[in-house]
């Protein structure tokens, strides 16, 4: 064998090789797989995290009109019905302090109201005086004019004499009706909060009630205290109706 035939063989063996090494290379390898048995049934997903519970619906009651509320006797957890639990009541502010210079001025209306008071009632006196006495000429009018002592125009000059007179009375009752308002105004326009500590049970409250059925979750103002129109009171809430949050987010 000569030295060329030996190359011949030597590259013609280290081709095959690598023809044989890029074909093992570049073949198609099987892939492991999972195999099971077909089969119908239900896929359940699952997800696991923290949430809170929370009243599904919560109705937050707040004051209707400004005012002093009472203090609420209901507390967290109390239940409560539509339209017939009181949550909390709310009486009239009382009135402000006055200054000296407004205070004096007051004094003096009631003053003036107590003169004018004092003086419808003289008039109202002097009105039922001269009605009496018109009423005693009339009568004796009506008793002289069936003797035909005096003439049918003295008869109808008494019973008009009475009839001024009546209206005259009604007139100066009015009058005195009106001065004893205007004295009332002006002693009320006199009245401290000292003058309204001592309240009644009986007062022109506004009642707040529950509007709707389930418990009290939360008091956001319990104490009596001043408040104003759309403050926030109670929350009120079914705790049965519940709702999960959670944040998957």
């Amino acid at each position: 064998m000569t030295v060329l035939m030996k190359r011949m063989a030597f590259w013609g063996t280290l081709i095959l090789l690598l023809v044989i090494g890029l074909v093992f290379a570049f073949r198609p390898r099987a892939v492991v797989v999972d195999m099971s048995e077909i089969r119908h049934g239900e896929l359940v997903v699952t997800v696991n995290d923290e949430g809170r519970t929370r009243v599904h619906d919560i109705y937050v009651l707040s004051a209707p009109v400004a005012g002093r509320m009472r203090r609420i006797d209901l507390h967290a957890g109390d239940e409560v019905a539509a339209r017939e639990t009181i949550i909390a009541e709310i009486e009239p502010i009382d009135p402000a302090f006055l200054d000296p210079r407004s205070e004096a001025q007051a004094l003096a209306d009631m003053r003036a109201a107590e003169s004018s008071e004092a003086l419808a009632r003289a008039t109202v006196e002097q009105a039922e005086a001269e009605l009496d006495f018109a009423r005693r000429e009339h009568d004796r009018a009506t008793q002289l004019i069936a003797e035909g002592t005096i003439s049918q125009r003295e008869r109808d000059d008494a019973e008009r004499e009475y009839r001024t007179k009546r209206a005259a009375l009604a007139t100066a009752l009015a009058a005195l009706d009106v001065r004893s308002y205007e004295l009332e105004r002006a002693r009320a326009a006199l009245v401290t909060p000292a003058d309204t500590q001592a309240r009644t049970e009986d007062c022109a409250c506004v009642a707040i009630r529950a509007p709707v059925d389930g418990s009290v979750l939360r008091i956001l103002q319990q104490s009596e205290a001043v408040v104003t129109s759309g403050a926030p009171l109670v929350e009120i809430g079914d705790p049965r109706d519940l709702e999960i949050v959670v944040d998957l987010l």
